[in-house]
C-alpha cells in the first residue's frame, strides 16, 4: 500500500473510468512521444500508464528516463526508489540512486551502495568511490582506484584528470597541481577543462607566468571571454580566489560530465544525456554540463528545453558568450531565425571583439537571404582576425558568396580567390568560383580547371559534379558533358538545376524525348520562378528557340 501510494504521488489524479478508457491510448501516445524524444510530453502520458500499472518494470523505467532527460532529476530519483524496492535494478537506476545518496553527502551509505551496485558500469562505479574515499581522508586507496583505472588502455590522463581534480576539491594543491603537470606535460590533446582548472591553479599559488604559458600553449591567440578572464587575472597579478574551487561533493559531478564527453560519440544522445543531467543534478553550476546538455537536447530535437538550459547562464559568467551562440542555434533550429539574429545582435554589441561572434551572425543573415546586413558582419569578422594575420578560408568564401548575390562580382571574385589562397584545394572554393565564372563566361579555360580540381577533392558531391558536366556544356562539349550530367543527376536526383542542365545537353546531342523527360522531372521539383518559366518555354518551344531568343548562338555559345 505505501509503494502505491508513493508512486501515485506522482503521477496524474485520473478517476477508474479514465483509467479504463484511456490507459492503452497513454501507453501508445507516451511511447511515440519518447521516439520523438518529447520527454515532457512522454512523462505525462507514462503516469498515466503507471497509475494503472504501478509495480510494471518497464513502465516505470520508461518514466525514469523521461524524468531525467528532461532535469525532473528528484522525480526520477522518487521513481528509482520505487523501482528498486519493487524488486528490480538496472543501470539506470543504480546510477540515479548513487547520485542522489552523493547529493544529500550519504558517502558511507554510498560506498555500501555501489560496493553491491552489479549494473553501474565499472569506471563509474571506480570513481565515484575514489572521490568520496580523497574526502574522507584516505588518499591511498582513492590513489589505488586512480591507478587502477588508469591502466585500462587509453584511459591513463582520464583517471589522471579525476585524481587531480578529487586532490583540488580537497585542497591538495600541490598534489594537484603535479598531477596536471603530469598530464600536460605529455597529453597531445587535453581537455578544455583540464588546462583550466591547471592555469587556476597556477593563478591560485601566483605562479602568473608558468599559468600564461601553459594558455599560450594550449590556447593561443583567441577571442574566448573564459580565457580572457584568466588572463586578465595573470595580467593584474590577482590570485584566483580559493573559494571558488569547487568541494569534493560538487567535483564528483565531473566524473558523470567527463564519461558523458568520453560517450558522446558513439552512444546514443538519451544515453548520454543522463549523464550530463546527473553531473547537472550533483553541482547545478557546472557550466560545461549545462552547455553540453543544451547541445544533445538541440540533437535530439528538444529546442525548447535547450533554450531553458542556455537562459540559466547570466552575462556575469565567462561561458555566457558561448551559451548565446548555442542559445542562437537552438531557435535557429527550432524555425525562429528572427530570434536567433535578435539574440546574436545583443551579443556582438556586448562582445564587439568577437570575431566568432560576427561570423555566426553573418551564417544566420546569409541563410535569411538578407546578403547586404551578411557582408557587412562577415566584414566585421574579417577585419578583427586580420588585426592578428588572416581569417580563415571559409570566412573569405561565405562573404564572396554574400557579395556574388549583392552583385558584387570583383569583389566576390577576390575574396574566392583569397579563400583559395588559404586553402588551394578546397573543392566547395573551386566549384562555386569555377561555376560563377563559367555563368559569366569569363577566363572558362580557368574556370574548367578549378572544378576538374575540385571534382577530383570531391568526386561524389552531384552539385559539383554538375558544375564540372555545365562547364563542358557551356565550352560546346556536348557529348563530353552528357556523362557528367547523369552522374549529378544521380548523385542528386530530386534537384531541379541539375534535372534542368541534363535536359538541355540531351536537346544537344539529339536526345529531344529525353530532354523533355528531364524538364518535366525538372518542373516537378519545384524550381525557382525564373527557372521555372524558363522550363516551360523549352517545354513548348524547345531549346533551340530559348537560346535564339536570348541572343545566345547554339553550339557557339563561349566567345
Amino acid at each position: 500500500m505505501e509503494k502505491l501510494f508513493k508512486v501515485l504521488t506522482l503521477v496524474l489524479v485520473v478517476s477508474i473510468s479514465e483509467i479504463a478508457s484511456a490507459s492503452s491510448g497513454a501507453y501508445l501516445a507516451g511511447r511515440q512521444a519518447v521516439y520523438d524524444h518529447n520527454f515532457v510530453t512522454a512523462s505525462k502520458f507514462q503516469t498515466k500508464s503507471v497509475s494503472v500499472d504501478p509495480s510494471n518494470a518497464k513502465l516505470l523505467e520508461r518514466l525514469m528516463v523521461s524524468y531525467l532527460a528532461q532535469g525532473s532529476v528528484d522525480k526520477a530519483v522518487s521513481i528509482a526508489e520505487v523501482y528498486r524496492s519493487n524488486g528490480h535494478t538496472n543501470q539506470i537506476s543504480q546510477m540515479i540512486l548513487s547520485a542522489a545518496l552523493l547529493k544529500n553527502e550519504k558517502n558511507e551509505s554510498f560506498l555500501r551502495f555501489v560496493k553491491d551496485a552489479s549494473k553501474i558500469t565499472p569506471i563509474l562505479k571506480d570513481l565515484l568511490s575514489a572521490y568520496v574515499l580523497m574526502g574522507q581522508g584516505d588518499e591511498v586507496n582513492a590513489n589505488l582506484i586512480f591507478d587502477k583505472t588508469a591502466k585500462v588502455q587509453g584511459m591513463g590522463h582520464f583517471a589522471n584528470f579525476h585524481r587531480a581534480m578529487s586532490q583540488l576539491s580537497t585542497s591538495k594543491f600541490d598534489s594537484a597541481k603535479e598531477t596536471f603537470d603530469l598530464i600536460h606535460n605529455d597529453q597531445a590533446n587535453p581537455t578544455r577543462r583540464s588546462v583550466i582548472y591547471h592555469a587556476k591553479i597556477l593563478i591560485f599559488q601566483e605562479q602568473f607566468n608558468e599559468a600564461y604559458n601553459l594558455i599560450e600553449k594550449w590556447f593561443g591567440p583567441t577571442y574566448d571571454p573564459e580565457i580572457d578572464k584568466l588572463l586578465s587575472n595573470i595580467s593584474d597579478k590577482k590570485a584566483y580566489p580559493k573559494n571558488l574551487f569547487p568541494k569534493i561533493n560538487l567535483a564528483v559531478a565531473d566524473v558523470f560530465h567527463s564519461i558523458a564527453n568520453l560517450i558522446s560519440k558513439e552512444a546514443d544522445p538519451t544515453f548520454t544525456l543522463i549523464y550530463s543531467r546527473l553531473a547537472q543534478y550533483l553541482d547545478d553550476t557546472h557550466v560545461d554540463s549545462t552547455l553540453m546538455t543544451a547541445e544533445l537536447l538541440v540533437e535530439l530535437g528538444q529546442h525548447k528545453l535547450a533554450i531553458r538550459e542556455h537562459e540559466k547562464l547570466s552575462k556575469s559568467q565567462p561561458q555566457f558568450f558561448a551559451s548565446e551562440l548555442g542559445r542562437a542555434e537552438a531557435l535557429r533550429s527550432s524555425g525562429k531565425e528572427v530570434e536567433a539574429i535578435e539574440v546574436l545582435v545583443e551579443l556582438t554589441d556586448q562582445y564587439p571583439n568577437s570575431a566568432s561572434g560576427f561570423s555566426t551572425l553573418g551564417n544566420h543573415y546569409r541563410r535569411l537571404e538578407s546578403y547586404d546586413k551578411a557582408e557587412i558582419a562577415y566584414g566585421k569578422a574579417i577585419k578583427i582576425y586580420e588585426a592578428d594575420g588572416d581569417a580563415g578560408w571559409f570566412l573569405y568564401y561565405v562573404r564572396g558568396i554574400t557579395r556574388e548575390r549583392l552583385d558584387l562580382w570583383s569583389l566576390a571574385e577576390k575574396d574566392f580567390r583569397k579563400a583559395l589562397a588559404l586553402n588551394p584545394s578546397q573543392p566547395q572554393v573551386l566549384n562555386y568560383l569555377g561555376y560563377s565564372l563559367i555563368e559569366k563566361n569569363s577566363n572558362l579555360d580557368e574556370a574548367l580547371d578549378m572544378i576538374e580540381r575540385a571534382v577530383k577533392e570531391s568526386p561524389d558531391s552531384g552539385y559539383i559534379v554538375d558544375s564540372l558536366g555545365w562547364g563542358y556544356y557551356k565550352l560546346g562539349h556536348y557529348e563530353k558533358a552528357v556523362p557528367k550530367l547523369e552522374r549529378a543527376a544521380e548523385l542528386m536526383p530530386v534537384d531541379p538545376i541539375i534535372n534542368d542542365h541534363l535536359g538541355d545537353v540531351y536537346w544537344m546531342v539529339g536526345r529531344k524525348t529525353e530532354a523533355e523527360f528531364q524538364w518535366r522531372r525538372a518542373l516537378s521539383f519545384d524550381p525557382e520562378d525564373k527557372d521555372m518559366k524558363r522550363i516551360r518555354k523549352k517545354l513548348k518551344v524547345g531549346l533551340t528557340q530559348v537560346l535564339m531568343d536570348e541572343n545566345i548562338q547554339t553550339g557557339s555559345s563561349v566567345k
